[in-house]
């Protein structure tokens, strides 16, 4: 018989510190590039309380010459029955550990820090925590200052739209138990007895110099230094069509959401703007998102993002959003409007912390986005997904989503359409031209289909029509629409079929229908109205062909 091949034994993490510099501009932040160093006979840990946006804990590890990261919302418990979220981070340089006081604005994961608890560990199995961190579970015993005993990390597995390693932290059951701990009233750092918020307001706190204190810039810079003028984004940056998913992890993968595509602009006043890519204002269709002024950390702030109405399991649709645009629904300022809330999906970040931001690579701009968004609010932060683009594309169809987005991590932000951003769609959708409508037949009121097109150049062709997604309040509000703006000749050049007879209209108004494929003759198979986008330009609607995937990724 032939010999069974040996099993591989478990995969070593080894500590590196790639990523953990690809989030940090060290010309503006004063925290150090560190680099792996030989351990010594005793592994250190330490946990830093952090207040950036969100309070978290960051629990920190000794492994490989590195610190290996969680941050734990929560904090840690002394209660088994308790599972503590750990979402596993970039690994931090050794020299970390001694760091209290502040991270600068403007950098990511900006905010106070002290540090909560330091000591020594040991393995409670296994011989190197390298090895076990990366089987997926650690066991190991805690020597602090405030933590003692056996403590497990294991890794969980992620829900599909959800970015990240999720981890859970577990106190073990020892004579360390205490299920009356409370971590919000043990607030003091274990190395200097103050809290985050003393550091808050504190202009003499220390900023984080590693030793270099030439890298501090005196007050007086600092006061002078000169804000980037706020853009004014006059086409936000857009997705090229893909054919299929991919798997890249020079790429980033985010849900493609169903709404409308907006540039919110917060000024230093609290001033609010919502534009969409054409020049509408959305605040007069939504008032309810003047909200957006309390929704940041910083101001002035400028964020690409979409306007989204959710469902209970989180998935945005563009026909409960026709409601709200066209106001059939209660007032933003009545009890019955809670049904009907609006989300504000945050996906970029322009400016910021009086910085242009718009040469930042993406990665660090979402960094700072996420921890520029303050909670609770209108405001969701999109999260990401780093290199996995098929499985997170199929977890999107299982959803029932409309795709998803894949961006380049390290690209700039450009006011056109890019190749570094690429759009793959798990359901066909397409953005018509509405050039015409057929008569009603049997009981229907209003009209019976609309008849659409797309532009080639500068003509008009036929596409085909549709005569399903409507409501009667629809049929009525579009006949009036409609009815405006009829015309005595056809405004496509080819020849149009229909079963009833056709009126015609000037071009301008588009629709946005969903359909299962294009048949040989250009025309749209089995359409179905989704809704009108008042925020989109008739001469943008042409017919999407999707590059091969190979010329893109």
């Amino acid at each position: 018989m032939p010999a069974k091949k040996a099993r591989p034994g478990p995969q070593k993490e080894p500590g590196s510190l790639k990523r953990y510099h690809a989030k940090r501009d060290f010309k503006a932040t004063p925290e150090p590039r560190g680099a792996p160093v030989k351990g010594g006979q005793r592994l250190r840990f330490v946990i830093q309380k952090h207040r950036a946006s969100r309070l978290h804990y960051d629990f920190r590890l000794e492994a490989d010459g590195v610190l290996k990261s969680w941050a734990v919302p929560k904090g840690p418990s002394l209660e088994p029955r308790d599972r503590r979220l750990a979402m596993h981070v970039e690994d931090h340089p050794f020299d970390y550990r001694s760091f209290e006081g502040i991270i600068p604005k403007g950098q990511y994961g900006a905010g106070e820090v002290i540090v909560w608890d330091e000591g020594t560990y040991k393995l409670a199995e296994g011989d190197d925590p390298a090895t076990e961190i990366g089987k997926g579970k650690i066991k190991f015993i805690l020597f602090g200052k405030k933590l003692h005993g056996e403590f497990t990390l294991v890794r969980i597995k992620g829900r599909g739209d959800e970015g990240g390693d999720p981890w859970l932290l577990i106190k073990d059951k020892d004579q360390y138990v205490n299920p009356k701990y409370d971590i919000a009233k043990d607030n003091k750092s274990a190395k200097t007895g103050r809290t985050v918020e003393s550091y808050a307001d504190d202009p003499r706190a220390p900023h984080w110099d590693s030793g270099r204190k030439a890298s501090r810039a005196p007050a007086k810079e600092k006061k002078s230094a000169k804000r980037d003028p706020i853009p004014v984004i006059a086409t936000p940056m857009l997705a090229t069509l893909v054919d299929e998913p991919f798997d890249d992890d020079d790429w980033l993968f985010e849900i493609k959401w169903d709404g409308y595509r907006a540039i919110c602009t917060v000024r230093e006043d609290g001033k609010v703007s919502l534009v969409s890519r054409n020049g509408l204002d959305f605040l007069k269709q939504f008032p309810e998102l003047e909200e957006l002024r309390g929704a940041w950390t910083t101001l002035p702030i400028v964020v690409d993002g979409e306007i989204v109405s959710l469902d209970k399991r989180g998935r945005s649709s563009f026909q409960r959003l026709q409601g709200s645009f066209n106001r059939n629904r209660p007032s933003a300022r009545s009890p019955e409007a809670k049904q009907y809330p609006l989300t504000f999906a945050a996906f970029d970040v322009l400016y910021a912390d009086g910085k242009d931001l718009r040469k930042t690579p993406l990665e660090q701009r979402k960094a700072i986005l996420e921890h520029a968004i303050r909670d609770p609010g209108p405001v969701l932060y999109s999260k990401h997904v780093i290199g996995g683009g098929c499985a997170f594309f199929e977890a999107a169809k299982r959803q029932q989503l409309e795709g998803i987005i894949g961006k380049r991590r390290d690209s700039t932000y450009h006011e056109r359409r890019s190749r570094d951003w690429v759009k793959i769609k798990a359901q066909m959708m397409q953005e018509c031209v509405i050039g015409g409508f057929t008569e009603p037949r049997g009981s229907r009121k209003g009209f019976g289909a609309l008849l659409l097109g797309l532009y080639q150049g500068r003509k008009l062709y036929y596409v085909g029509h549709v005569g399903t997604g409507f409501d009667e309040k629809t049929l009525a509000a579009m006949t009036a629409q409609l009815k405006n703006i009829e015309r005595k000749t056809s405004p496509f050049v080819n020849d149009v079929e229909s079963n009833t007879k056709a009126h015609w209209v000037e071009p301008k108004l588009v629709a946005e229908v969903r359909f299962t494929e294009w048949t040989r003759d250009g025309v749209m198979r089995q359409p179905a109205f989704l809704g009108l986008r008042a925020d989109k330009n008739p001469k943008d609607c042409v017919r999407e062909i999707p590059l091969d995937t190979d010329d893109v990724a």
